[in-house]
């Protein structure tokens, strides 16, 4: 495997950024601030999608989901993934009075609301709320769907790994799967939904996963603010110090490294072109990252 370190240049947003997303269709990264919404291309070209210098319209942002993208865009939107979940359509997402929201399996909306988890169901007169449920431990910080059961695991600021299932109207029993080192940063599944993996402050874990048993495999210590789980290789944003690859075979072997002359604060992958955007909130840049095998 080979990195390959493309362009480095001055953020074309503010450092507080809105909303990123990876639209795989066309092939670029959609980023907005209040003041501006841009389409990067994986070649490093910026194209404008929409600006304003009034601060009123600046700071009535709603989200991605208010009414600065055509339909078109809002479309590309909700066909991404978040650790498992899809994202909402416009309808949805302006029905959701607070919380983080998605959607599940067979179109059910989920919705994190502190300590609590909600399951909605999207009628013709508005969202229907179908069951709640308390979290178990600290308020959830981080989450993620399996790929194939209603299934969700939540982390917590304390280390705590919880799995929630569900059914189309109930939520079941949940159980504690570990207590992780430190807080939880990020939850991935493989495609396959066999292992699952978990990092934050100072670790990731790898865990083994049958039906709805979830078994310890490996565990590493590293620096890791983020990762991407691409096929068979695990790429680690380690901040600072750089980018780590590993290969998951049996144990993770690390295959490849990159140091950066910034420290990467986020990582985002735009798998139809191979292509990670690296930025720095510190230095106001960003990078493009490709690789091959």
């Amino acid at each position: 495997m080979k990195l390959i370190l493309g362009k480095i240049f001055q953020s074309p947003l503010s450092r507080h950024l809105q909303s990123i997303y990876a639209l795989e269709k066309r092939g670029a990264f959609l980023l907005a601030d209040r003041w501006k919404i841009v389409l990067l291309h994986a070649n490093g070209d910026v194209e404008p999608i929409w600006q304003t210098s009034d601060e009123d319209i600046a700071y009535k942002w709603r989200g991605t989901f208010d009414d600065r993208l055509s339909d078109e865009l809002y479309i590309d939107i909700s066909e991404t993934r978040k650790s498992g979940f899809r994202m909402l359509g416009k309808e949805a997402c302006q029905r959701i009075e607070s919380g983080t929201a998605y959607y599940g399996h067979d179109e059910k909306v989920i919705a994190f609301q502190g300590k609590s988890i909600v399951l909605l169901s999207l009628e013709t007169d508005g969202l229907v709320e179908c069951a709640k449920t308390k979290t178990k431990g600290k308020d959830p910080v981080a989450w993620a769907l399996h790929p194939h059961q209603n299934t969700i695991i939540y982390g917590t600021n304390y280390g705590e790994l919880y799995a929630q299932p569900f059914e189309d109207n109930r939520f079941e029993k949940p159980t504690k799967i570990d207590v992780l080192p430190n807080t939880c940063y990020q939850i991935e599944f493989s495609t396959d939904g066999t292992k699952m993996f978990v990092a934050g402050l100072g670790y990731v874990k790898v865990f083994d996963c049958n039906e709805k048993v979830f078994s310890p495999n490996v565990s590493l210590t590293t620096a890791v603010r983020s990762f991407e789980l691409v096929d068979k290789y695990l790429f680690l944003n380690k901040g600072m110090h750089g980018i780590d690859v590993l290969k998951i075979v049996e144990k993770p072997e690390r295959v490849v490294s990159l140091d950066l002359p910034f420290s990467i604060d986020k990582m985002y992958y735009l798998a139809s072109q191979r292509a990670f955007l690296l930025i720095s909130s510190s230095t106001d840049e960003w990078a493009l990252l490709t690789w091959v095998d």
